[in-house]
């Protein structure tokens, strides 16, 4: 009897733990976004490299100049799926 209460206490304390150890992702107060990208806007991008015949660099790797000819392309072209 003892053994299982022993082992009732364990088990408790397990889920417990899990419970308190799994929280919710913290919010943030500044108003910005993730510097990751939606996923529809990567596939968006990759079309844009394809389309202009430039070898595949994340975005933010790219020269400002080449970062809003993008931009721009993107604003011209908002339906591009």
């Amino acid at each position: 009897m003892p053994l299982r209460k022993l082992c009732s206490c364990l088990l408790g304390a397990a889920l417990a733990t899990c419970v308190l150890t799994t929280g919710c992702q913290p919010q943030s107060n500044s108003g910005q976004t993730s510097a990751q990208p939606a996923p529809n806007e990567t596939v968006i991008y990759n079309k844009w490299e394809v389309a202009t015949n430039r070898p595949h660099k994340d975005l933010a790797q790219r020269p400002q100049a080449e970062q809003k000819e993008y931009q721009d392309w993107r604003q011209k072209n908002p339906n591009v799926h």
